[in-house]
């Protein structure tokens, strides 16, 4: 049956933080933000908490002033963030003030469209944000995200998706395939299961390519009932990230469906990614042939990269396959928890900790105790019964064994922090100060930051950064420019 299927983009989001360890930098992203406006997205995805993490930590950048920077950018074309569980900025549950003032900054700042999850399907975690988001008028999207285990069936799917739409007061709902696992043949129960369950509400489907699956998924998903679809613009498409938005449009199309994505306008902005790519030694995502093992640890792509990478770092690169088999024991250790942020950096760490020590969780860190005991939310599945007691017997002494809601935050942090506004607050309440300090001292000045979309100025800017050059000639239609120096 011809469908017309809406595109969502997450280049600047999901595909940078899969292929790139989230340090695409603002000045990278402005040149084409116009462009990608006029491509037909359904939706432009933007910002999570590892981006802002990234900019602040890494980029020295302050992720409120790129949000205004796109928004003034992106006119026509909705921008999302994510609601990961109730953790704002961090891994742990932070209170309701503290999530709400997140969602709240982001709308201010220019957030039209939110997709909400929670890694544990614990919807205690994402009901209040939820609400919040759409009484300030925001589009808001429940994330189911896949996994293959005894514990994530089509049923336990169905159940969430009526909880998102019934409690959560959902517009939409999606699967969230981060480990790229989801196949064909899954869909085809999965994707008509909840559809009867959400009614005339948009079902979104968004898969990685670690395993080669996506495009077949996509196709098939599609011809079960799912309306859009997530992909990425090369180069930062394919192998861990998001599927390539020129080869699901040419899929889509030669299947007999619409989509209102111009390939045309992204052209020019792969052309500009990929000399990004170039300048700053960045890969470029690759489609991935089929890999079985991947089935057992599903570690999802970003955590993956830097998985692989830390390994390398410290010369220990090549015992990758004896972790990746851990990671999947540890995952069952666990009662299962999908391998979702924040959930699947806690197993791979565990996993490395349990090969190199070479005593299964003789060293367990605070955060697998904590999700053990319940501190980021309702388990699904009990941990296993010995695990637990190893666990709870090696693990930190301070951490309580019944986790307590954490208090109100933010009458104290105004106390604390007078006349500060509130995206400055909640910096100040995630980042330590001399973070923040590093921040602005990194931080390209206005001027600056706007001339990143005008390449003469880049130009001229990178010029004279070159003191070995004494005479520069530049010239184009009806333009020259002779400079001395």
């Amino acid at each position: 049956m011809r469908r017309t299927v809406g595109i969502v983009d997450t280049t600047m989001r999901d595909g940078q933080q899969c292929l790139w360890a989230t340090r695409m930098s603002t000045r990278a992203m402005l040149p084409v933000a116009e462009a990608m406006d006029r491509a037909g997205f359904l939706a432009i995805e933007l910002m999570g908490a590892v981006q802002v993490d990234a900019a602040v930590r890494y980029l020295r950048e302050d992720p409120w002033e790129r949000l205004r920077a796109i928004r003034a950018r992106v006119t026509r074309t909705p921008l999302q963030a994510l609601i990961r569980s109730k953790c704002a900025l961090g891994f742990d549950l932070q209170p309701d003030d503290i999530a709400r003032l997140w969602v709240e900054r982001l709308v201010r700042n220019g957030i039209r469209r939110f997709v909400a999850f929670d890694g544990l399907h614990d919807l205690d975690n994402l009901a209040d944000a939820m609400l919040h988001a759409k009484s300030l008028g925001a589009y808001t999207t429940g994330w189911l995200t896949f996994s293959h285990s005894p514990v994530h069936t089509d049923e336990l799917y169905v159940a969430k998706a009526r909880a998102f739409i019934e409690r959560c007061q959902a517009d939409a709902v999606m699967i969230e395939d981060a480990s790229g696992v989801l196949t064909p043949e899954r869909a085809a129960t999965l994707v008509p299961a909840l559809k009867r369950v959400i009614g005339d509400r948009p079902l979104g489907l968004h898969s990685h390519g670690l395993l080669g699956l996506p495009q077949r998924t996509y196709l098939a998903a599609v011809d079960r009932g799912v309306d859009n679809l997530y992909t990425c613009i090369p180069p930062l498409a394919d192998g861990n990230a998001p599927p390539n938005v020129f080869t699901t449009l040419n899929n889509l199309r030669h299947m007999g469906h619409d989509c209102r994505v111009d390939a045309e306008t992204l052209r020019d902005v792969a052309r500009h990614f990929a000399e990004v790519a170039e300048r700053e030694g960045k890969p470029a995502g690759a489609p991935a042939d089929f890999d079985a093992a991947s089935f057992d640890h599903q570690i999802p792509g970003g955590v993956l990269s830097n998985l692989t990478a830390q390994l390398k770092a410290a010369g220990l690169e090549h015992r990758l396959p004896e972790v990746l088999v851990e990671c999947g024991r540890v995952r069952a250790d666990l009662g299962w928890p999908i391998q979702v942020t924040p959930f699947a950096q806690f197993i791979g760490v565990q996993a490395v900790l349990n090969v190199i020590q070479g005593d299964r969780y003789a060293v367990v860190p605070d955060e697998v105790k904590k999700y053990a005991l319940g501190h980021y939310g309702k388990l699904l599945s009990p941990v296993d019964p010995d695990v637990l007691d190893r666990i709870v017997a090696r693990g930190s002494p301070h951490i309580p064994l019944e986790p307590k809601r954490p208090e109100p935050a933010l009458p104290g942090l105004r106390r604390r922090h007078p006349g500060v506004d509130d995206d400055e607050l909640l910096l100040r309440h995630f980042f330590d100060p001399a973070l923040l300090d590093a921040m602005r001292a990194g931080m390209a000045d206005d001027a600056a930051l706007s001339a990143a979309g005008k390449p003469l100025l880049r130009l001229l800017k990178e010029v004279a950064a070159r003191c070995d050059r004494r005479h520069v000639v530049v010239q184009t239609a009806g333009i020259r420019l002779e400079l001395s120096m």
